[in-house]
């Protein structure tokens, strides 16, 4: 009895819940052995419990982790992604859309159990008064104060104690997907839906959201499955292959892939662990596209030219300045200078958007006429109606492909530029730049000298939304990461003023935004007066290759040193542009008519 006790003790001192288990085993260990007297009830649950914990035992065991402790998903190997087509037929797509509409309405059931949770938090006088304390402190520009830190660290506390965290969110979940069991499982429900949620409800509470919106029909893009350690494929969602497999209760979906077998980084990609399988849904030109991206373990693999054998992207070495604005990129390294435009093939769609929104929205008063007033306008504090016509759906995909293609041009294009600026170098100079600022409308209403009329409010916000230079940035980051390099360093744009500095008169000069040239003086020993033009944002990217980041200043001695080479790349790039049939304005480089 005494080995037995000792034994049963010992397993379960290492156990997660080590109170209760413990407490069982000596409850169970003295019922056995007859010297303690328990009612019926008593036995049976201690015979239940004894039961149930010897049977995680056994599955932990093996499932391969250490038995008694908490299985740890934390995994920090290095993590790549390949996407590949799938063949889904028509019986497929149905089912599949009907998965996806299902973790639809979780989502929203889920976001309106939280949203309540939350309101009926910020109704408590301790969480009133905490939010006095913040708001007040940010009106005033103290939110730095330690009365202002304590505060946000109290909210944060009530928050947590609330429910409103990330394992809550897991733990709410279950309450919801318990009714489309035979639809979406539990992984997808517990570490897909809710921890999408939760990035969105994150967001919102940390001040960088204004709203969190409901799904609407259609929404839901992509589902994930989960990763188990030390297994292959994944869960519930699961790679088999030559095809990807979703089952669930009795309906099994087997998802063929589409794999080219002369290509050698596929073949590579594949032969590593899959750590879980993502299901992607795209608009197409007449019907969905779907795809199945698999999360390997490992860094990617090189691509290798066939005819050559050597790496199809490789790395440079040395510094290189980049000068990005809204729709242009200029960059300076010790081989090459350029000013580009950034996603060329991007066009301005617009125009076509608008027609089509039109139309929409004619398909929309025809089929639900009782939606409007006399007047034209949607009725207010009423269910309205959202019948939709076989036309509307027809051009709702329409317009959904046009924004998904320019999208897909856009990324493309972006890591194009991406790669061949890792051939230049492997550390990336780059202003910290606050895009959403600039997209902002301007606050001030002013009246134009020139003109006497009021000046336009819009700023950058088409130029961002069309050439996106904030996803260039993070694409450049990300494959620096991944290659183990020095990456992208932000530079204080305040503090080296790039696009003021002169380094041969080591003066700062405020200028317009219109003016795009700098003029350089030249000493050649005949006339002080003479002057160079150079390119400002061409100029901005040689400065910021010449930056000491510890100091945050130029290397002047470089500057001077490698000034002449850059003067002579700079003409090249200078007559290349001139030779262009159009330029953006704001390059400020007009056609040669030469």
């Amino acid at each position: 009895m005494v080995d037995l006790k000792k034994q049963l003790c010992s397993s379960a001192s290492n156990s997660e819940n080590q109170g209760v288990r413990f407490q069982t085993v000596v409850l169970y260990t003295k019922f056995v052995h007859k010297s303690v007297q328990l009612s019926p009830e008593s036995s049976v649950f201690a015979v239940a419990l004894f039961v149930r914990m010897m049977y995680n035992t056994k599955y932990q065991a093996k499932r391969g982790d250490p038995v008694g402790e908490k299985k740890n998903n934390n995994n920090n190997t290095d993590t790549c992604v390949l996407t590949l087509p799938l063949r889904v037929e028509k019986w497929q797509e149905d089912c599949l859309l009907k998965r996806f509409e299902a973790a639809r309405r979780i989502y929203n059931s889920l976001l309106n159990f939280e949203l309540k949770k939350l309101r009926q938090l910020e109704r408590t006088v301790e969480y009133r008064q905490i939010q006095s304390v913040i708001s007040s402190a940010y009106r005033s520009n103290t939110k730095d104060s330690p009365e202002c830190k304590a505060a946000l660290k109290r909210r944060e506390k009530l928050i947590d104690e609330n429910g409103l965290t990330k394992n809550g969110f897991k733990n709410d979940v279950k309450f919801f997907y318990k009714h489309f069991d035979g639809l979406i499982g539990s992984s997808v429900a517990v570490h897909c839906i809710a921890v999408q949620l939760w990035a969105a409800f994150n967001k919102y509470l940390c001040g960088n959201g204004k709203e969190i919106h409901f799904k609407r029909l259609g929404d839901i893009s992509s589902l994930k499955g989960y990763s188990v350690k030390g297994k292959s494929g994944g869960c519930e969602i699961i790679f088999r292959g030559q095809y990807v497999e979703w089952t669930r209760k009795k309906k099994k979906l087997l998802l063929p892939l589409k794999i080219d077998p002369d290509n050698e980084y596929e073949r590579e990609m594949l032969s590593r662990r899959v750590k879980y399988v993502r299901i992607i849904k795209k608009p197409g030109k007449n019907r969905l596209r779907w795809y199945a991206q698999l999360t390997l373990e490992g860094k990617p693999a090189l691509k290798y030219s066939a005819e050559t054998g050597k790496p199809i992207h490789s790395v440079g070495k040395g510094d290189v300045g980049i000068d990005i604005g809204p729709q242009t990129v200029a960059y300076a390294s010790d081989k090459e200078v350029a000013l580009l435009e950034l996603a060329d093939r991007v066009t301005n769609i617009e125009h076509q958007k608008k027609k089509l929104q039109r139309k929409l929205d004619r398909s929309r008063r025809a089929t639900n006429p009782d939606n409007y007033k006399p007047d034209g306008t949607i009725k207010r504090g009423v269910k309205l109606t959202r019948n939709k016509s076989k036309r509307y759906l027809k051009l709702q995909s329409k317009l959904a492909y046009i924004q998904h293609r320019q999208a897909e041009i856009r990324k493309l294009q972006h890591t194009c530029l991406a790669n061949h600026m890792l051939t230049l170098g492997d550390r990336f100079f780059v202003e910290k730049m606050n895009w959403p600022g600039l997209a902002h409308r301007a606050k001030e209403t002013s009246i134009s000298e020139k003109t006497g009329r009021y000046k336009r409010k819009k700023r950058f916000g088409k130029s961002l939304a069309n050439k996106a230079p904030a996803m260039f940035i993070s694409i450049l980051k990300q494959k620096c990461e991944t290659l183990g390099l020095p990456g992208v360093v932000e530079v204080d744009t305040f503090r080296l003023k790039a696009s003021q500095y002169n380094h041969l008169s080591d003066t700062c000069e405020k200028k317009s935004l219109s003016e795009r040239w700098n003029y350089m003086p030249i000493s050649d020993g005949s006339d002080s007066s003479k002057t160079k033009r150079i390119q400002r944002d061409l100029y901005s990217a040689f400065l910021l290759q010449h930056t000491i980041p510890q100091s945050c200043s130029f290397d002047k001695e470089a500057l001077r040193i490698d000034y002449p080479n850059f003067v002579t790349m700079h003409d090249a790039e200078i007559h290349r542009l001139e030779s262009l049939p159009k330029t953006i304005t704001s390059m400020g480089v007009r056609r040669s008519h030469s």
